[in-house]
Formats: C-alpha cells, sequence, structure tokens
C-alpha cells in the first residue's frame, strides 16, 4: 500500500504536466472548455490524491510519530540512566579518594609514631648502654685498685722483709712481719 501512494505521489507532476500540455503537439491553443476541463480533472486527481493520503497517510505519520515518541522516552530513560550511573561513579571516586586521603594520613601518623618509638627504644639503649659500661669502668677501676694496693703491699712487704733481714735476726724478723700483716689488713677497705 505504501509502495502505490509513493508511486502516485511521484507521477502526480508528471500526470499534471502531460494534461496541460493537452497531450499532442502542434493543436491550438486551449480554449475555456479546455481549461475548464483540466482544473476539473487536476480538483479529481487531487481530492483523489488527498483522499489516498488521509486515509494510509494519517495512519502512517501516527504510527511514526507513536515510534518517534518512544524513542524519545527510550532515549531519556536511557539519559537519566547514564546520569545516574555517572553521579555513582563520580560519588564512588570521591569516596576513593578521601579513602585514600585517610590511608596516607594514617600511614603518615603510624610513621611518626614508629620513628618516636625507634628514638625513645634508642635513647633507652643508649642509656642502658651509658649503665652499663660505668659499671664496667667502676668495677675495672675498683680491681685496678685493688691489684694497686695489693702490689703496693707486696712490694712493702718485699722491702720491709730485705730491710729487716740486714737489721733483724730471725726471731724479730718473723715478729714484725706478723705485725705489719695485721697492720696492714687492719687499713684494707
Amino acid at each position: 500500500m505504501k509502495r502505490i501512494l509513493l508511486t502516485t505521489i511521484l507521477l502526480f507532476p508528471q500526470i499534471a504536466y502531460a494534461v496541460s500540455t493537452g497531450g499532442e503537439a502542434g493543436h491550438a491553443p486551449a480554449t475555456i472548455s479546455d481549461w475548464l476541463f483540466r482544473i476539473i480533472n487536476f480538483a479529481v486527481l487531487a481530492g483523489v490524491l488527498g483522499f489516498l493520503l488521509l486515509k494510509f497517510g494519517k495512519g502512517l505519520l501516527v504510527k511514526r510519530r507513536i515510534e518517534v515518541e518512544r524513542q524519545l522516552r527510550e532515549a531519556e530513560e536511557i539519559k537519566s540512566a547514564a546520569k545516574k550511573r555517572l553521579t555513582e561513579i563520580e560519588e564512588r571516586i570521591h569516596k576513593k579518594e578521601e579513602e585514600i586521603k585517610a590511608i596516607l594520613e594514617d600511614a603518615r601518623m603510624r610513621g611518626e609514631r614508629e620513628k618516636t618509638l625507634l628514638i625513645e627504644e634508642g635513647n633507652k639503649a643508649r642509656q642502658r648502654l651509658e649503665t652499663h659500661a660505668k659499671g664496667r669502668i667502676e668495677q675495672e677501676l675498683a680491681k685496678a685498685k685493688e691489684e694497686l694496693y695489693i702490689e703496693a703491699v707486696n712490694l712493702a712487704m718485699g722491702l720491709a722483709e730485705k730491710k729487716i733481714k740486714k737489721d733483724l735476726g730471725s726471731k724479730e724478723q718473723d715478729k714484725l712481719i706478723e705485725e705489719y700483716i695485721i697492720k696492714i689488713g687492719e687499713r684494707r677497705p
């Protein structure tokens, strides 16, 4: 049916031209009756064509309008769904950026805490080492004093023994040595 209507619309200008020329060449100019016949013929043809267009074209146009409206509604739905999805994605991106900032801030704070703890532990270790070193030094110093004292006592005893041997007899020597040892033992710290 669409083909018939399309063919009629396309052939209408040729039919109108053929009617206006009279269809024959070399005849006398058209008279009023010829013009009247042509006008009536054109009016009938236009009426039939208009009727056909209204009858079949109206349904086609209505269907096409309904289809276009449906497509527009679908396009609007797709557009609103896309906007909604875009908004969701933007929100997720914003949340991810906030999460990244929070993670970085947390990592920075942890790093600062660990740095502080390491410094404190280093200071405590240094203090323990210093205390231990001072204790060792005091022990070594006390030991050296003890050894020096013993060495001094031994030297003094050796010198005293030599002098006594030279000046005294063996009984007197033994007695003096014992007294001297007792005195040294009493002085010792």
